[in-house]
């Protein structure tokens, strides 16, 4: 339906175009209904997707194939990188996480143990009296701290930008969506390009062919085979 709405300068292309995305759009509504009710009272979806999976001897947790991961990762990492330990923290309800940025911004760190004044209740917390000092209303002693150390930045758009979590939300949405939709458009411009001359003539007499009785039913079975061949 997007696609046939970029192809509303020109009249005819845009009816042609909505008439297809309509169907498209029927074909889907049909699947839902006809396959839900029976996916719901049987289950054979969930039953034949987890024979598909066992025969594919798939591993679980961190021995599982990236797949599809190593061929995008390298290109997402250069547009945004997310923080997995606030990701975590915002799951395992930690109030810390709500202060903090989903937008991952050093890469490399390292955690180092230093010598800290930290603040107690009073003198008998204090790790040994000698380090143990009064600071007006305030008791501090001297603790072995672990201590992040930041190396080395992340590499992607959005590491320095000054914009809101929700801010790169709807420019990485729209920055999708008109992906999407110029593929979408390239995929529809290039099958245009491909069916005509000769070619769409071949396909016209494929279609359009009617075979003699009692051969007659077959005619619709081979226009799909052609449809799910191109």
């Amino acid at each position: 339906t997007i696609v046939a709405l970029m192809q509303s300068g020109d009249r005819t292309e845009f009816r042609r175009a909505f008439a297809g995305a309509t169907v498209h759009d029927f074909f889907n509504w049909l699947s839902v209904i006809i396959l839900l009710p029976i996916e719901a009272a049987s289950g054979y979806l969930y039953y034949l997707t987890e024979i598909i999976v066992k025969s594919f001897d798939i591993q679980s947790g961190e021995d599982a194939p990236d797949m599809l991961k190593v061929i995008t990762n390298p290109l997402t990492k250069l547009i945004v990188q997310l923080d997995k330990s606030v990701i975590n923290d915002i799951a395992t309800g930690n109030p810390a996480a709500a202060n903090r940025s989903l937008i991952k911004e050093w890469c490399k760190t390292t955690n180092e143990m230093v010598e800290k004044n930290v603040t107690v209740p009073n003198s008998l917390d204090c790790t040994s009296p000698e380090f143990c000092r009064i600071d007006g209303n305030n008791t501090l002693t001297l603790k072995n701290i672990s201590e992040t150390i930041y190396i080395q930045k992340c590499h992607h758009l959005f590491v320095n930008a000054s914009i809101s979590d929700l801010g790169i939300g709807l420019i990485l949405l729209a920055g999708s969506l008109i992906i999407l939709c110029s593929c979408l458009i390239f995929i529809v411009k290039l099958l245009n390009s491909m069916l005509k001359g000769q070619v769409a003539a071949v396909i016209k007499k494929i279609i359009n062919t009617d075979f003699k009785y009692p051969f007659g039913w077959v005619t619709g079975y081979i226009a799909i085979l052609v449809g799910a061949g191109m």
